[in-house]
């Protein structure tokens, strides 16, 4: 299917960092062709690439199925170490938690939660490398289409990409360690912003509306990352 302009084939993402039931994936492929073609579509950092829509099958795999019950594969996780820390970095938090405690075991909100979540974690980390060309590279292979895009993942990578990778990933957790506070209010007020649309939903009359609400929520993605988290308004911590 075409996002952003470009053919993405969702039966060849990469693999998945979890495991995954064949069930499980059709069910991912069957929610997300509606989600971008009409009401997501104003994500486009979390839906933009093979990467970036695979990492939004994570974490919509580990907000939907119960925790006791989620895997992680080594040796995929091992193919994708931006993939794993980003992973590991949402995942891990607190308001994560709450967010999947709440859709636990519902698809569609899971899916919902997790491009919302990945959308400003995205952008977060765009703002903050945009000036450090060496990790930014590397990065913006998420949510940025190149050459390489259906790479065979068979194929090894080359020293230089494993270097690049290794930069990438530690610089990574060495800016969120540094700004602990400001990537905590990043997960907190999305945590926010979501209970804000879920309310919305309820009142508008419940599950069966909320993809068609969200269409219009674009301004309101927008107005509320420019308030909050652009590099020159760090200040908010939830």
């Amino acid at each position: 299917m075409i996002v952003n302009g470009t053919e993405i084939d969702l039966t060849n993402l990469e693999k998945p960092l979890l495991l995954v039931s064949e069930e499980e994936e059709h069910l991912f492929r069957r929610l997300l062709q509606p989600t971008i073609e009409h009401e997501l579509i104003q994500c486009q950092l979390a839906l933009s690439t093979r990467k970036s829509i695979s990492l939004v099958k994570d974490i919509w795999l580990a907000m939907y199925k119960d925790s006791e019950k989620i895997y992680i594969n080594s040796d995929h996780a091992m193919l994708y170490p931006i993939r794993l820390i980003l992973f590991e970095l949402v995942t891990q938090a607190e308001y994560f938690q709450r967010l999947a405690k709440k859709s636990r075991g519902d698809e569609c909100l899971s899916l919902i939660y997790a491009v919302i979540l990945l959308q400003f974690v995205l952008q977060w980390l765009k703002d903050r490398f945009s000036d450090n060309q060496e990790v930014y590279g590397a990065l913006k292979l998420l949510y940025r289409v190149t050459d390489d895009e259906v790479r065979n993942e068979q194929t090894p990578e080359t020293r230089e990409q494993k270097i690049a990778q290794a930069i990438a990933v530690k610089a990574i957790r060495f800016e969120v360690r540094e700004n602990c506070q400001e990537f905590a209010s990043l997960l907190y007020q999305s945590y926010n912003l979501i209970v804000f649309l879920h309310s919305k939903e309820n009142e508008e009359g419940g599950k069966e509306s909320i993809l068609p609400f969200l269409r219009n929520v674009a301004e309101t993605l927008q107005r509320f990352y420019k308030e909050r988290y652009t590099t020159y308004n760090a200040s908010n911590s939830g």
